[in-house]
């Protein structure tokens, strides 16, 4: 017994010596390695990159703490930078909106706040929250399921849409001003 556990250690030292040695041949034969079109070097100098870089993204932003920002590296940082661009579009948009140089949306988001509100006082924001959670769910399976026809009484829907907005374009909307706020000069 012991000349057998012996000589299945001979065995794979001898594996083991084999395969080093091979490790050994493979990185002393680096030179070769360029010459030879097929070895795994230049397949891997092959590959393509994007703007035909060579270096890691976080190297070609040159910039460390930038390179960290755009990498969400640090996370609440970038989330925050995110945040803040999102809340100073989120009040332009509002701005301009409440400002009158988008009657349009002016009136969408008229329109969406009277419909919440109306759905609001039906129901506490737990269950309305529940109920668009739902919704969210079942709405698409519904709709893969039935989409011909779901689709047949959108078009439907958009040109009634679409023929109502022109009329209330033509009755009301022509007849308000647009323009830009004007500042007083003091």
């Amino acid at each position: 017994m012991a000349e057998e556990s012996e000589s299945k250690q001979s065995a794979v030292e001898s594996v083991m010596g084999k395969i080093i040695g091979k490790i050994h041949d493979h990185d002393s034969s680096s030179d070769s390695d360029h010459k030879n079109p097929s070895s795994p070097s230049s397949v891997e100098a092959k590959i393509y990159r994007v703007l035909g870089r060579e270096r890691p993204v976080h190297h070609v932003l040159v910039v460390e703490k930038s390179a960290d920002l755009l990498l969400w590296r640090n996370k609440k940082i970038s989330a925050g930078v995110l945040g803040g661009a999102t809340a100073i579009w989120a009040l332009k948009l509002l701005r301009d909106i409440a400002s009158g140089r988008n009657p349009k949306k002016f009136l969408m988001i008229i329109a969406a706040s009277w419909v919440l509100s109306i759905v609001g006082s039906w129901c506490n924001f737990l269950t309305l929250f529940y109920i668009a959670f739902l919704l969210l769910h079942m709405v698409p399976v519904f709709y893969e399921k039935y989409e011909e026809k779901v689709d047949l009484f959108a078009e439907k829907a958009m040109v009634e849409i679409k023929k109502q907005y022109a009329v209330f374009n033509v009755k009301v909307l022509s007849k308000i001003p647009i323009g830009p706020l004007k500042t007083k000069k003091v």
